[in-house]
């Protein structure tokens, strides 16, 4: 499994997140997937995007606000908590504490590049895209 760099203290916790994520270059978690998402994080006053480009698991980040397969608005203060591993997006679906438009097979492949809760002893392996529609058609 991949070791997700944490941020520096002082750093701000989603910049340095996508910071560590392009600066792989290649995400093993997303295995062969491709898809792009857009983040518009708020805090009542502004909204920072960031665009996340991913191809056969190769991983680029920008700062642009065009389409997306996947746009997400969320809080800057519940998005820090994702990033950080305090947070699990699913949970946050469930509580209405983000929205998305488009595909929800996108975001939930990038909850596989987000850190363990604090404490965790680990990951589990992750389940590609791709196999999960396989079983979904078998079924």
């Amino acid at each position: 499994m991949p070791t997700v760099k944490a941020a520096k203290p002082t750093e701000d916790p989603i910049s340095g997140f996508f910071d560590a994520l392009a600066g792989r270059g290649h995400e093993p978690t997303f295995g062969e997937d491709s898809a792009t998402l857009r983040f518009d994080v708020g805090d009542g006053t502004r909204i920072e995007r960031w665009y996340l480009t991913v191809t056969g698991g190769d991983v680029s980040v920008t700062r642009q606000n065009i389409r997306a397969d996947t746009i997400v608005r969320v809080q800057r203060s519940d998005f820090e908590a994702m990033v950080t591993g305090r947070l699990n997006v699913m949970a946050a679906l469930l509580r209405g504490a983000i929205a998305y438009e488009g595909s929800a097979a996108p975001l939930m492949m990038f909850q596989r590049s987000l850190p363990s809760p604090p404490g965790s002893k680990g990951r589990v392996p992750p389940i590609s895209g791709r196999a999960v529609m396989a079983q979904r058609t078998a079924t």
